[in-house]
């Protein structure tokens, strides 16, 4: 009697189709999930590299150096003072 219905317990268990649904959408979403992790992976890498450039450009400028007080600006003009 017991392994009676303990072939009917796994019969009903092999036959039961409740949840394919969901397991084959979830399929689904994790080979999306891989297309779209490997195609923008490039994408990234180039971004990164883009902002190091960038980066390194504003650490490698030259800063404007201080010009003491009274002395005219940058290009020799100096600014006419109205009274």
């Amino acid at each position: 009697m017991l392994k009676v219905s303990a072939q009917s317990k796994l019969k009903k268990l092999i036959s039961d189709e409740t949840g394919v649904v969901a397991l084959d959408y979830g399929m689904i979403a994790s080979i999306l999930a891989v297309a779209v992790i490997t195609g923008l992976s490039p994408v990234g890498t180039n971004l990164g590299s883009s902002f190091k450039a960038a980066a390194d450009a504003i650490l490698t400028a030259q800063a404007p150096t201080p010009q003491p007080a009274g002395a005219p600006p940058p290009g020799g003009m100096v600014p006419k003072v109205r009274p």
